[in-house]
């Protein structure tokens, strides 16, 4: 035998091997997710699951205004980059105050069904409409309106819901979940449970608002535009998003509170969490060579710090002066005054890589929902300075579970700053507690990722999920409230009642009439 006869046959043998590792497994589904919204944040977690869902095998079609920088098998972009606005680093603390407020919240609606009309029109988004093509599952996210939901109904496919924050009223209802005020967090609250009595009067006027704003804004938004789009057949969107047959929502009981949930409601917390990756050489060697620690501020993003008010940038340049920690600072270094030696500032950063770097010892960041969980998860103690939507909600939760503290934007100066980075650096039980929710936010039966494609796949594989429907969803809003029930019973007392009543003023006329005198000259029966 020719001395390379045994590598030929070898690769004769590894040939099949390797065809089939490109190749699609068994099951391999054509998975459509359209994304509408555009931001970075939430493609975060939304696009790991896609990635990963493309890595196992599947046919996945992304809409999205993020398109890869490089290509994937399995994995095909629709580019709608440039439809919308992008507001990464572009958030003014004018604009925070803006939108944070009651009439913010309230804006965010109608921004979001105007950016959802406006995606409609984008010329990859019509040929979608119009398509031919065969999906057998379509993913679609939650924001404030049900911008693609319709695309499974085209497709005659089952409907996977994703939450990128904690679940939205409308996310519960669709699943007839429990959402109850009394105990439960909402979106649209600051305040983390257990409830004072006026917080339990505020929970239950937004328990009510946000769903008749759902109906207003949102729902009657929808089938206009998707009448419009799809012509009178299709469906009211309240039906089609009551045939979601799973709900994945970025949430988990340690970094909240336990609540209860149906089957089909998943929680994969921290999905877009990785392991941490090596550092830049420069920013590894900024790290490493900080043994009295460092503090890590970022306000993510869409906030611009150089926007600040003068007296509170001025602030936190002297604090952060005055620390014998160093500072590293996601911020324009260009768009700041002169940095103090200890501070280092770049406008991006590796966060997660950075915050599992051992020598951070507090995160100063706006509390939103995917910088949270990555510090939970690296088991840093932070200081919350929330800026709008469910951030403060996220805050509160911070302070509540120990890990951290509070600091509003309004009440930031030298004083206040200094005062709560000294405590977070020099009380070791923050650091104690951090370390200790990291465990329990980690301690899963599988990592968070693996929950949502077992659950995706289980989807596919029973081509929709019925049986896991919630026979909430088939009563009437008063049934569901035992209106009819308690209706009911308040009769079926009165009735009583009056029977009684009528009965013993029967028997009580008798008796009357029994003990009156009898008139002289007349004979008593």
């Amino acid at each position: 035998m020719k001395a390379g006869g045994p590598l030929w046959a070898a690769l004769l043998l590894l040939l099949p091997l390797l065809l089939l590792q490109n190749a699609p497994v068994a099951g391999a589904a054509n998975i459509l997710a359209p994304v509408w919204f555009v931001s970075p944040s939430h493609f975060v977690m939304l696009g790991r699951l896609f990635s990963e869902l493309a890595a196992r095998g599947h046919n996945v079609t992304v809409l999205s205004h993020f398109p890869r920088q490089s290509p994937q098998p399995n994995y095909t972009d629709i580019s709608i980059a440039g439809s919308l606005p992008s507001y990464a680093d572009k958030l003014t603390m004018d604009l925070v105050e803006m939108v944070s407020g009651v009439f913010g919240l309230l804006y965010n609606w109608q921004f979001c069904m105007d950016a959802c009309r406006t995606v409609y029109e984008h010329p990859e988004v019509e040929k979608l409409v119009h398509s031919q093509d065969h999906y057998d599952l379509v993913i679609a996210e939650i924001f404030y309106v049900d911008c693609m939901a319709v695309f499974a109904h085209k497709f005659r496919a089952p409907l996977v819901g994703i939450v990128t924050s904690m679940a939205f009223p409308a996310a519960y209802d669709r699943m007839g979940n429990p959402d109850h005020p009394a105990y439960m967090d909402s979106y649209f609250s600051p305040n983390s449970a257990p409830f004072t009595f006026w917080q339990r009067v505020k929970n239950s006027f937004l328990h009510v608002a946000a769903r008749f704003c759902d109906w207003w804004f949102a729902e009657r938004g929808m089938d206009q535009l998707l009448g419009e789009v799809f012509g009178d057949a299709v469906p009211p969107i309240r039906d089609i998003v009551r045939n979601t047959s799973l709900l994945l929502v970025n949430s988990h009981w340690s970094a909240g509170h336990p609540v209860p949930t149906v089957p089909g409601l998943v929680e994969v917390g921290g999905l877009h969490v990785k392991e941490p990756k090596p550092l830049p050489q420069e920013l590894q060697q900024f790290l490493d060579s900080s043994p009295q620690g460092v503090v890590y501020f970022s306000l993510g993003t869409m906030v611009r710090p150089d926007t600040f008010a003068p007296e509170k940038l001025q602030a936190l340049l002297d604090v952060f002066a005055e620390l014998p920690q160093r500072v590293l600072w996601k911020v324009d270094p260009g768009k700041v005054p002169r940095l103090p030696p200890n501070v280092m500032a770049s406008k991006w950063m590796p966060q997660n890589d950075v915050l599992n770097h051992p020598h951070v010892r507090v995160f100063i960041t706006h509390s939103g929902l995917m910088g949270t969980q990555e510090a939970v998860a690296a088991g840093v103690p932070m200081l919350a300075m929330p800026m709008f939507g469910d951030q403060f909600l996220n805050a509160d939760r911070v302070v509540a579970g120990g890990s951290g503290l509070k600091l509003l934007y309004r009440d930031l100066s030298r004083g206040t700053l200094a005062a709560a980075l000294n405590q977070l650096l020099n009380d070791p039980r923050y650091y104690e507690r951090a370390k200790q929710l990291s465990r329990l936010f980690r301690d899963r039966p599988r990592p968070p990722l693996e929950e949502a494609i077992h659950w995706v796949e289980y989807v596919i594989r029973h081509q929709g999920a019925p049986h896991l429907r919630s026979a909430a969803l088939d009563l009437a809003w008063y049934q569901y409230l035992l209106l009819d029930v308690a209706a009911f019973v308040v009769a079926t007392l009165a009735a009583a009642l009056l029977v009684l009543y009528l009965v013993i003023r029967k028997i009580s006329s008798c008796l009357v009439g029994a003990s009156r005198p009898v008139p002289k000259g007349k004979k008593r029966n």
